[in-house]
């Protein structure tokens, strides 16, 4: 009998120079002001942690992430995981060397962490999930890579 996969206990992350930026119709969060260095510039991050764009003036970088932060997590993601994703959660912070670059969707999004589930599962991983920490760097992709 294996051992059951680890689950991700994540410490939120997100960094406190990050300013939340929510959505004047019902206040849910859509994403961060990142700042670039430069006064009055933000760079608008999405919940995961990734750039949606280049820095701009802060109301500018807000104003794409009141029309987008949502929608561009659903989408299509590529994460490092094991050829088989075991039952569970499987905490995938930090990737084994075997792990393979395979697609998934994201499934929930925390301030510390969020969840994703492979987009064409096999039978035997329909349950399966991966946890990674926000932001998620280099963990999650918007394109296969080469």
């Amino acid at each position: 009998m294996s051992d059951p996969p680890l689950a991700c206990y994540l410490s939120a992350v997100i960094p406190t120079s990050w300013t939340p930026v929510h959505r004047p119709s019902d206040a849910e969060l859509v994403g961060y002001l990142a700042p670039d260095g430069a006064p009055g510039l933000a760079v608008p991050t999405s919940l995961v942690g990734l750039p949606l764009g280049p820095s701009r003036p802060a109301a500018e970088a807000a104003a794409v992430l009141v029309a987008d932060g949502l929608r561009s997590l659903d989408r299509r993601w590529w994460c490092r995981l094991p050829t088989t994703l075991p039952d569970g959660v499987l905490a995938a912070a930090r990737p084994c060397a075997d792990w393979t670059w395979r697609p998934v969707l994201l499934v929930e999004v925390g301030p510390d962490s969020c969840t994703v589930r492979l987009e064409m599962a096999e039978p035997a991983e329909l349950r399966a999930r991966a946890a990674l920490p926000v932001p998620v760097g280099d963990l999650l992709r918007e394109h296969a890579p080469e």
